[in-house]
């Protein structure tokens, strides 16, 4: 008995193993075929080319000295439309550290490659909750650079870059590195105006004829109201996704920048569920229950920008399977909403 126990435990820990490096090396990336949203579910290893992201500038100055990959997971995407490409890296571990570089593969291959982006940025675990250079990452619109080198000491690091311009025909490597975590993976969801093949190429679905006016549709599902347009006279400006599998949900906010005496509202839709707190350095918790329909909007509200506007907030979701953190900003004349969606 306890020989089959060991050998299965040991059969585990190998195909673990052999499944975290599956895509640890360049020749053996993930095909990306669509804009969807990735679950990565482990990265443990560096694959068997330990020298393929060796002396990368922007990594100089980090404790690997110049390489670039720890726990890597390398992924390929052709563009099929010209446009920008942009996308977000959300590690499964929170306070883990995820680094990235992005090659434009001049035929197609591994050897011969041109580094487009090139993320080293982080910072300690402990500081998770407060630091701009940890948590999501990746190239996002109103971002201007292209390389972040390592550590997060300068006003202006943080975990983001640029969007890419990309033309059609060309294609592109993406090595994500976690740098602080073995095992732990990711999600990669990827935006822009491009298109990637499968995109493309992608079957335009039969319009359905309008049913007659004295047999209206029903669902069995409750109806969801649309994101509101405004909240206090400020617009609503919807920005990212979240999926939950709970009716009642856990948030934490904090003060993702600096303590300076921001005061905000929460609301879920058009109705105010946590009123006038204190946005701190440390994270404040709250539970929250969704109303009836599938999908809703959370909007961060600024009653008092303190010091500086705008209002930065962190906030984190947990719907008791999983933890998904947004950052959010709150201004005078508009304030940022995540969509939440019941599963």
């Amino acid at each position: 008995m306890l020989r089959s126990a060991l050998l299965f435990l040991l059969f585990y820990v190998v195909e673990t193993s052999l499944f975290s490096q599956a895509h640890a090396d360049c020749r053996n990336a993930i095909d990306v075929c669509d804009k969807k949203k990735m679950n990565i579910n482990s990265a443990s290893g560096e694959g068997f080319n330990r020298t393929e992201a060796d002396f990368i500038a922007c990594f100089v100055s980090s404790k690997n000295n110049g390489q670039a990959e720890e726990n890597s997971t390398w992924l390929k995407f052709e563009i099929a439309e010209s446009g920008t490409l942009s996308f977000t890296l959300t590690p499964h571990k929170i306070g883990d550290d995820l680094d990235f570089v992005v090659y434009r593969s001049i035929n197609g291959s591994c050897e011969n490659m041109k580094i487009v982006r090139c993320n080293a940025a982080g910072d300690s675990a402990h500081l998770v909750y407060r630091s701009k250079c940890l948590g999501k990452t990746g190239l996002r619109n109103g971002e201007t650079d292209t390389s972040e080198d390592a550590g997060c000491a300068d006003l202006d690091d943080n975990a983001w870059l640029a969007p890419l311009n990309v033309l059609k025909g060309e294609k592109y490597m993406l090595l994500v590195s976690n740098v602080t975590s073995k095992g732990p993976g990711f999600d990669i969801d990827l935006g822009g105006t491009a298109m990637l093949p499968c995109e493309k190429n992608k079957p335009i679905a039969a319009v359905k004829p309008k049913q007659a006016a004295h047999k209206p549709a029903t669902s069995t599902i409750a109806s969801s109201k649309p994101a509101p347009e405004s909240i206090g006279g400020r617009k609503v400006v919807v920005g990212d996704e979240v999926k939950v599998k709970s009716h009642t949900i856990k948030v934490k906010l904090w003060d993702s920048q600096v303590q300076d005496g921001d005061i905000i509202s929460v609301y879920i839709d058009d109705k105010k569920v946590i009123d006038h707190i204190y946005l701190l350095l440390k994270p404040q918790e709250f539970e929250l229950e969704l109303p009836d329909g599938k999908e809703h909007y959370l909007t961060v509200f600024a009653d008092d920008f303190g010091k500086a506007e705008p209002n930065t907030a962190m906030l984190l979701i947990n719907d008791g399977v999983r933890e998904q953190t947004i950052d959010l900003v709150a201004g005078r004349s508009k304030q940022e909403s995540v969509k939440i969606i019941r599963e």
